[in-house]
């Protein structure tokens, strides 16, 4: 992680969680992120069973000159690059481990670096994760003017993040494992 925002959430994600398991999403104190909350997002599945946007940040909606709230997750990427970054999505729900997206921000001509963190979370009504917590920062801070809107996101780099503790007490490491990936292929 390179932006110290995407840390702080982290780390907040980290303090919330519990005997191995996502945090509730009624745990999450939208006060303690308040100067974060137009960075954040969250996602879960639709009656449909599509992963969609439950909330957007103002940022992300001015980012992109548009409203995110029920539209799908995959709307926010290329629509040539949008299978992996979902799938990725569906394995942090799944499997209850964070990821970390090296993703860029085009307008078609312009493309900025941001981070996209993905935490799992659960709903009251479910013991396993069921939702996603997330934030979409730009990679560097202070944040750069980006040439908006952006129409698309694409997938650079992405890996699971491991770590029992805080960001700045346990050291967070890359688990770069893909739930297609076939041996000697690299996830990204």
């Amino acid at each position: 992680m390179r932006n110290q925002a995407s840390r702080a959430i982290f780390d907040y994600w980290i303090n919330l969680k519990r005997d191995g398991m996502a945090p509730l999403k009624t745990e999450i104190d939208p006060a303690a992120l308040r100067h974060l909350l137009p960075h954040l997002f969250m996602a879960a599945m639709d009656p449909a069973g599509t992963l969609a946007f439950r909330l957007a940040g103002t940022r992300i909606c001015e980012l992109f000159d548009r409203e995110f709230r029920g539209k799908p997750f995959a709307d926010v990427w290329q629509e040539t690059d949008h299978r992996q970054p979902v799938e990725i999505a569906h394995g942090v729900i799944h499997s209850q481990q964070p990821a970390l997206l090296d993703v860029l921000a085009s307008n078609g001509h312009i493309r900025h670096a941001y981070e996209m963190l993905l935490l799992p979370i659960r709903s009251v009504e479910t013991a396993a994760s069921d939702r996603i917590f997330g934030a979409l920062l730009p990679a560097v801070s202070p944040y750069p003017v980006t040439a908006t809107p952006a129409m698309f996101l694409t997938l650079e780099n992405w890996t699971f993040l491991t770590g029992g503790g805080s960001y700045f007490g346990v050291p967070v490491t890359g688990d770069r494992r893909s739930f297609s990936h076939t041996p000697g292929r690299s996830p990204s």
